[in-house]
């Protein structure tokens, strides 16, 4: 193998792992993303929850009010029963307490239902806050972990191109110029190994006069099908 080859073979090793962490490193985002996705979805739970519950409350206060109107309506009519002389309106007026009563217990009854609803919904509001709160601390841990994960992809990438400006700097300045063309167009590798008289980049079967120049190793040699620096296995 000549040089100038094995030079090249070192550079695309380390622009392979270069090229795997900067994958890597732009997919921390997203995947940091995903993880805040989930809080939301435990966060909607509660929201949802709470709100449930606060509009419970309102129909229960507001049930209190209409029960509290109810009972002073009553005293109006009993004070008023106390006060007239005539049977009749006595007994009008002695109708529409039972009436509004009838109302009154009706209005208990709804209010005992609502106060059973609402404790029912304090459970699962608090059902739901117990998830959301285990959900954050898994949340914040992955988070942080992202975080790190992301801080020590960088240093990589960082020492990687170090090595790799290092290993670049001795290779022949036209190889090195071909090589980095090849790479950008024809993605993870510029550098493929022939088998069986069969490119290991496209797959196609290589001529004879190409097998022999690999063969002759004292030149790059390109597939004529794909245009991949070719080297023995």
């Amino acid at each position: 193998m000549i040089p100038v080859i094995s030079q090249l073979l070192q550079l695309q090793e380390r622009d392979q792992r270069l090229n795997n962490l900067q994958r890597d490193l732009k997919d921390v985002p997203n995947l940091q993303t995903r993880a805040k996705t989930q809080l939301a979805g435990d966060q909607a739970l509660v929201d949802a929850a709470l709100a449930g519950m606060r509009d419970i409350e309102v129909k229960i206060k507001n049930l209190e009010l209409d029960i509290q109107t109810r009972k002073n309506t009553i005293k109006r009519l009993q004070d008023q029963q106390f006060e007239t002389r005539k049977n009749d309106e006595f007994q009008a007026l002695g109708n529409e307490v039972k009436r509004y009563e009838a109302e009154v217990f009706g209005l208990e009854d709804k209010e005992i239902e609502l106060m059973e609803a609402l404790e029912a919904a304090k459970s699962k509001l608090k059902e739901a806050q117990a998830k959301l709160a285990v959900t954050q601390g898994l949340v914040n841990e992955e988070l942080q972990q992202l975080e790190e994960r992301g801080i020590n992809l960088t240093q990589r990438i960082t020492e990687l191109t170090a090595e790799r400006k290092t290993l670049a700097e001795p290779v022949d300045p036209d190889a090195l110029n071909v090589y980095d063309r090849l790479l950008k167009s024809k993605g993870k590798a510029a550098l493929v190994p022939m088998e069986n008289g069969i490119c290991g980049g496209c797959h196609m079967k290589l001529v004879g006069a190409t097998i022999n120049a690999l063969r002759a190793d004292d030149s790059i040699v390109h597939c004529e099908q794909c245009g991949r620096i070719l080297y023995f296995a």
